[in-house]
């Protein structure tokens, strides 16, 4: 007969050996990082559109992964693509139109490098000029400071007047009218 604590020691035994013998399991890939960020206003477009993972995908580019990079307005933008090195990021590279500005978004399709698992997204973003200087603030700005300076203008002359003090007049024909003022 099996003594209860032997029992207990061969289960844990076998407890740990199946678990250190398991196939790990693959989690579905997910976007960690984009560059540029979703819903992105950028003032030219990207060179680069970089899409990174939490774990490495398949990099061969047969049906391993899928781009389209879509204009708002219609039809889509030629590009190119290719995994980073540690396999965990994709670099893509829109050949970009002459008039580049508008919306777009780019859809992709992943496969995971192990387990085959596949994630599909979008990454929208806007290529837009930067919005021109706002004329009435800055008019208002330009006024305040000018109204500002004409004040402090006003109350040093005023501070001048009240102590006499004229820097105008040469200082000898102020001491000679100070004399004639005395005889």
């Amino acid at each position: 007969m099996i003594r209860p604590a032997r029992l207990i020691s061969l289960l844990v035994a076998a407890v740990a050996l199946s678990l250190a013998t398991a196939v790990p399991a693959f989690a579905q890939p997910r976007l960690t990082e984009s560059t540029p960020k979703q819903n992105a206003r950028l003032g030219r477009p990207p060179q680069t559109v970089r899409l990174c993972f939490n774990e490495p995908i398949a990099r061969s580019g047969g049906g391993d992964y899928t781009l389209s990079l879509a204009r708002a307005g219609g039809g889509t933008v030629p590009l190119s693509a290719s995994p980073s090195e540690d396999g965990t990021c994709l670099d893509v590279r829109p050949s970009w139109p002459q008039e580049a500005t508008g919306s777009y978004t780019l859809f992709w399709m992943v496969r995971q490098e192990q387990g085959g698992q596949s994630l599909s997204g979008s990454l929208t973003f806007t290529v837009a000029p930067p919005s021109p200087p706002d004329v009435l603030r800055l008019a208002l700005l330009t006024t305040a400071s000018v109204a500002g300076a004409a004040a402090v203008a006003l109350v040093l002359t005023l501070i001048r007047r009240s102590i006499g003090y004229e820097p105008h007049r040469p200082r000898a024909e102020a001491e000679s009218e100070s004399l004639v003022g005395h005889h």
